[in-house]
């Protein structure tokens, strides 16, 4: 990755949680029932992840989020 810079990103508490269950293979659902919020919130916090970590779609983002070290 010579030659590439990436930008820190600052990303919620709660967007972390939902991008680690996500990465952990979680649907939407299930992701929504591990933290006790609603699905539709779930939506929001992958969409607006994606969107700090210049992702196109929420695997995409699960995976920026591990190679910055931004989720364990």
């Amino acid at each position: 990755m010579d030659g590439i810079v990436l930008l820190p990103v600052r990303l919620t508490p709660r967007e972390i949680a939902v991008l680690r269950l996500v990465s952990n293979g979680a649907q939407g659902h299930e992701a929504a029932q591990a933290l006790g919020i609603g699905h539709e919130t779930i939506r929001s916090h992958l969409k607006k992840a994606q969107i700090k970590l210049g992702a196109r779609n929420r695997t995409h983002a699960a995976c920026e989020a591990l190679r910055r070290n931004l989720i364990p």
